[in-house]
C-alpha cells in the first residue's frame, strides 16, 4: 500500500549512457548501450532510445519496475546494436527518459 501525499514533488532523474564493453564489441561483434536513470521521483517513468532523433525499439530491454533508492527511484533500459553501427561516427545516440501518469 502507497499513500503518496498530495503536494509530492516531482525530482527529475539524472540520466547517463554507458558505453558498451570493448570484450563484447570484439567477441560477438554487438555492443550494447545502458542508460541509467537514477534520483527520480515519482517512480512511474518511461525511458525511450533515439537514435539520430528517431526512437527505436529493436534491441531494446527496460526493467520493468524501478529501483527504490531510499526516497528517489532508478530504472535502467540497455539497447543492443552491431559494432558497425556503433562504430559509424555519424549516429549519435539518446536515452529519453519521461515521466507518465
Amino acid at each position: 500500500l502507497s499513500v503518496s501525499g498530495k503536494n509530492d514533488e516531482i525530482i527529475p532523474p539524472a540520466v547517463a549512457i554507458f558505453s558498451p564493453s570493448k570484450q563484447e564489441i570484439q567477441q560477438k561483434s554487438k555492443a550494447t548501450l545502458v542508460c541509467l536513470a537514477s534520483g527520480f521521483y515519482p517512480d512511474h517513468l518511461n525511458l525511450v532510445w533515439k537514435v539520430n532523433g528517431a526512437k527505436r525499439t529493436e534491441g531494446v530491454g527496460t526493467d520493468e519496475f524501478s529501483t527504490r533508492n531510499g526516497s528517489t527511484y532508478s530504472l535502467t533500459s540497455r539497447l543492443r546494436i552491431s559494432a558497425q553501427e556503433w562504430f559509424n561516427p555519424l549516429n549519435r545516440f539518446e536515452c529519453v527518459a519521461n515521466f507518465f501518469r
